[in-house]
């Protein structure tokens, strides 16, 4: 059985924001929500790090416990994390496949082929207009 480890995922991710950093206020939203699901999975393994040692055991004790699919669980982190990861390979293999290529174009592309397909109206609304700035 495949058991993840929280703090991979966590430095994976923080990783990630220093990455998005480099990039520049294009990703802020992007950034901004990685930030905030990262704290939430950081303080939730602060409680106990051995019992949430892995993203199995936190995604099993909040479907026990009927949380997993609130808008603040640790499981919807995981999941956003993951997203914003996979969201970020792709702009990341544009940009060395492309590298005279328009950014805002890479993101466009990356953003469409990963992330929008989980996103209401109102977030591809704010991502696109801030991706035009």
């Amino acid at each position: 059985q495949l058991r993840s480890s929280t703090m991979d995922l966590l430095c994976v991710s923080k990783q990630l924001l220093h990455v998005l950093d480099e990039i520049g206020p294009t990703l802020l939203v992007l950034r901004q929500d990685i930030q905030q699901n990262v704290q939430r999975l950081q303080d939730l393994h602060a409680r106990d790090s051995s019992k949430y040692a892995t993203l199995t055991a936190i995604v099993i004790e909040e479907v026990e416990e009927g949380t997993s699919k609130k808008t603040n669980s640790c499981t919807r982190a995981i999941i956003w994390l993951a997203r914003s990861i996979n969201f970020s390979v792709h702009l990341l293999e544009r940009l060395m496949k492309n590298p005279d290529s328009s950014l805002k174009k890479m993101v466009e592309e990356a953003y469409n082929s990963t992330l929008k397909p989980f996103h209401g109206w109102i977030s591809s609304a704010a991502y696109r207009l801030q991706i035009v700035r």
